[in-house]
């Protein structure tokens, strides 16, 4: 894993949890990692979809139907993503949730794209078996701050230090496995 160079790190805040119901991505993240280390190149876009959040999800991310009404949908901005994107392996916590919204986001304006991605949380189980292994307490236990819970573009930067981390230790081929 160490001779692959770029990694994007991925987190989505959705309208809900099933996107073979209906829920859809409305904000979407992408920090890039070059040799270890945060480049400061991103993407990040809130995405209107016209489904109705609910005041449960809203309680969640805080993104209400109002703030997306003029955002872009995704199809506006699905080529961009996919430049960004490029050939570099995806890095996600439960990276099994944000795949299948972002395959789900492609085929509905019929595309069929393929992903590399890495799922921490698995790695982080490995790691700690047993324990709560959510972002919060992860970043807890390797001292960094986290700013604001619940947004893409705040958990994709912390959970971009936490993959720094395990690249810092070398473990990760053999965590994968």
């Amino acid at each position: 894993m160490e001779t692959y160079k770029r990694f994007l790190v991925l987190d989505t805040e959705t309208t809900g949890l099933k996107p073979d119901r209906g829920d859809r991505i409305i904000e979407i993240a992408l920090i890039e990692i070059f040799k270890g280390r945060i480049t400061g190149n991103r993407f990040h876009s809130y995405f209107n979809t016209n489904v109705i959040i609910t005041k449960k999800n809203y309680r969640i991310h805080g993104i209400s139907n109002k703030f997306l009404l003029k955002k872009p949908k995704f199809m506006e901005k699905s080529e961009e993503i996919l430049s960004f994107i490029g050939d570099s392996i995806l890095v996600a916590h439960n990276a099994l949730f944000d795949a299948k919204f972002l395959l789900n986001e492609y085929k509905i304006i019929g595309k069929k794209i393929k992903l590399k991605i890495i799922d921490t949380l698995r790695i982080f189980r490995k790691i700690f078996p047993g324990k709560r292994n959510n972002l919060k307490f992860l970043c807890d236990r390797y001292g960094i701050k986290i700013i604001k819970k619940h947004s893409a573009l705040y958990d994709a930067s912390s959970l971009a230090l936490l993959f720094i981390e395990l690249l810092k230790s070398k473990k990760l081929n053999k965590l994968q496995r």
